[in-house]
């Protein structure tokens, strides 16, 4: 098999896994298990975020190489959960800055604040606004991020061989 199908086959693997756990998401809101919404969407991101370090190879790198013209990704913005990768990487170092800057105001973490209104960005540090999702005191749009990991599995499969997933 050649190096760069295999870089493909892995990014729609991970595409794939996305959607699966947007769909457990999206039910877990229906049948409302707070829990389980956290749950689906950490990985959700997780599996997104994966797809972004495969496909945004760092320039001169071996990857990039064998990428190169082997996926047309115009029109598709990768950069949308790229932040979002870089502070769930680092966790604890928001941990340790929310904590820090912590003055004992009201908060949420791991809470559906869909319409409320008037908190200080301060507040959130995990949170579900709709499908936003409020962390560490950014927005993040989930129907993008998913929009863009269906966009990106429907190209990898018309690339990938049926025998390489």
């Amino acid at each position: 098999m050649e190096k760069w199908r295999l870089y493909l086959r892995e990014a729609h693997n991970e595409a794939q896994l996305a959607l699966r756990c947007w769909t457990a998401f999206v039910h877990a809101e229906e049948v409302a298990n707070l829990e389980d919404v956290f749950f689906h969407l950490h990985h959700f991101i997780l599996h997104a975020t994966n797809v972004d370090k495969l496909l945004d190879a760092k320039s001169g790198s071996t990857r990039q190489r064998l990428l190169a013209d082997q996926i047309d990704l115009n029109g598709v913005d990768l950069k949308a959960c790229r932040r979002l990768r870089n502070h769930l990487e680092h966790f604890d170092e928001r941990l340790d800055l929310w904590i820090d800057r912590y003055d004992g105001h009201a908060f949420f973490d791991r809470n559906i604040v869909t319409g409320a209104k008037a908190f200080p960005t301060k507040t959130f540090l995990r949170a579900l606004d709709g499908h936003t999702f409020k962390f560490h005191g950014e927005d993040y749009d989930l129907d993008e991020v998913r929009a863009t990991m269906s966009n990106i599995a429907e190209r990898l499969a018309a690339i990938i061989d049926p025998g390489d997933s």
